[in-house]
């Protein structure tokens, strides 16, 4: 008895067919979990820019956390932060009904930046609400 051509190579197309559909399953998942990216465009001397990119559908509300050292005077925010915690070096931003696109935060210090910098970036998913924390680090 002599097994067919296609008989050899089932076990190869199923084992395919797996991989194939495990990919795409987590490529969809993962540009779920990204719907905002971000990166320091900038995160030494007086002038720190951090970046955002906000894919589309965009989350409704964005809540941006920016920590520094304690040390660190800060002058001004663009846009205008909702709280600032000189003392802990804790900046929050909320945004409110967000788009696609890209959203710029810059924060102004009265001396060069001293220590490190970073950033958390919260939101809920509008396809489920699913919650996102976002680390963004320079």
């Amino acid at each position: 008895m002599s097994i067919s051509p296609a008989m050899r190579y089932r076990p190869f197309v199923i084992l395919l067919s797996v991989i194939i559909l495990n990919v795409f399953t987590h490529s969809l998942a993962s540009a779920a979990d990204n719907l905002v990216s971000g990166k320091y465009v900038s995160s030494s001397g007086t002038d720190i820019v951090l970046n955002l990119t906000i894919q589309n559908p965009a989350p409704a509300n964005l809540i941006v956390e920016q920590y520094l050292s304690p040390e660190n005077i800060i002058i001004d925010t663009a846009p205008q932060a909702k709280k600032i915690d000189a003392a802990q070096g804790n900046i929050k931003w909320l945004f409110k009904n967000t788009r696609n696109g890209i959203l710029s935060l810059t924060l102004r210090l009265e001396n060069p930046l001293t220590g490190d910098i970073s950033a958390i970036v919260r939101y809920r998913a509008p396809q489920d609400g699913a919650f996102t924390e976002l680390r963004i680090a320079p």
